[in-house]
């Protein structure tokens, strides 16, 4: 479909895991999740809520399945070479929004736990996704200085490891290789 791509697959993928009761809850009750733009101070929350953010997407250094798929062509001394998916790094925010800081650090608890107990996750188009086990924590609190306008935010930072397909492929010659054998010769004399 136009509309749908790895992105919005593994947030959608995302969104319902983090909405199921069983992985993160307040008082036994599903805790809502808004997929939001990086600027979230545009966004009008309902406390509590899940915020999920694409924060930064950069190239992945895996090295696996990353040789070329060659295909004999119809014709002879022709093929068919199709480059191999890439993969890319998906660095995702997780923030729970609620009324007191007790919750925001029961949530903060249960995203861990989550992310711990699912390292792979399989997208409705059948296409695997792994949470990086590379995490980061980050806690903003007001000092209860005055002039001091820190918000108050616990968050975590985890990367999800994906191949998007290239659909590059190209029609190449077919070069033949050619060995010539050289015979070593030994002169009789001195």
């Amino acid at each position: 479909m136009a509309d749908e791509n790895l992105f919005t697959e593994i947030e959608a993928v995302l969104k319902a895991a983090l909405e199921d009761p069983a992985n993160v809850s307040l008082d036994g009750n599903p805790v809502p999740v808004r997929v939001v733009a990086p600027d979230q101070d545009l966004v009008e929350l309902e406390l509590p809520v899940t915020t999920l953010t694409l924060q930064d997407v950069r190239r992945g250094l895996d090295r696996m399945d990353n040789a070329p798929e060659v295909e004999p062509g119809v014709l002879p001394g022709d093929a068919t070479v199709r480059w191999p998916s890439q993969p890319w790094d998906l660095l995702y925010l997780v923030r729970g929004h609620t009324a007191s800081s007790r919750e925001d650090r029961l949530l903060l608890g249960q995203y861990l736990r989550f992310l711990d107990d699912h390292p792979f996750f399989l997208a409705a188009s059948g296409g695997e996704f792994l949470l990086g086990r590379d995490r980061a924590f980050r806690d903003q609190g007001r000092a209860g200085i005055p002039g001091d306008d820190r918000a108050f935010a616990k968050s975590v930072t985890f990367t999800v490891r994906a191949r998007f397909r290239s659909g590059v492929e190209a029609q190449v010659p077919v070069v033949t290789e050619q060995q010539i054998q050289v015979g070593q010769t030994t002169q009789e004399g001195d």
